[in-house]
């Protein structure tokens, strides 16, 4: 079984890397597969380039061996649709795909590509963010009542680190230091880059 973890990663920080490895050993995986968005559909455009949040992604993981980035959206281009990438993944893997998503991700499902193909690809793995399982449990019932906790959908509470790529931006922007808040080698490649500035 493998966990599937998309997203824009701009940049990748030390919040992505704990909630993976959190949800690895918990679910026993043998990987997780981090796969960066060309652009996802309901995100504004993103401020670092798909080859840089790639090359980011790269240099995070370098030293994680259950953890690997797949570049299938990135090679795709265009708008990145959830449902694609799990095809992808099904036929090249042939395994049980979970994947990861925060509870504000997926109080918007039903406005994904294909939702209910999705739910055919893969099991879900709703992470709490701001105290939203209940409303997550509410959302399930109402819009996707055939899914059952626990066999379809997994909601896992786990520890809070507060850390946003947006904060991050924000703190390049004005100069101040991201130490320690995104994995070694990271912050080296974004001021070698000029990124965020």
């Amino acid at each position: 079984m493998r966990i599937v973890f998309g997203g824009s990663f701009d940049p990748v920080h030390i919040g992505h890397i704990i909630l993976a490895r959190d949800i690895l050993e918990r679910f026993k995986a043998k990987e997780v597969i981090f796969v960066p968005t060309y652009q996802a559909p309901l995100k504004g455009r993103h401020r670092a380039s798909p080859e840089d949040r790639l090359n980011m992604l790269k240099i995070a993981l370098r030293r994680e061996e259950k953890f690997r980035v797949e570049d299938y959206e990135i090679r795709r281009g265009g708008v990145s649709y959830t449902v694609y990438t799990l095809r992808y993944l099904k036929e090249k893997l042939k395994e049980e795909l979970y994947l990861l998503l925060g509870s504000d991700s997926f109080l918007k499902f039903h406005l994904w590509k294909e939702p209910e193909e999705i739910l055919k690809l893969a099991k879900i793995i709703v992470v709490e963010r701001e105290g939203k399982l209940e409303e997550v449990r509410r959302y399930v019932k109402e819009m996707f009542p055939n899914l059952e906790e626990n066999r379809d959908i997994f909601l896992v509470k786990t520890r809070r680190i507060d850390i946003s790529s947006t904060e991050i931006r924000e703190r390049v922007s004005k100069g101040l230091s991201i130490y320690c808040m995104v994995p070694e080698g990271v912050e080296e490649y974004i001021r070698e880059r000029g990124l965020y500035r």
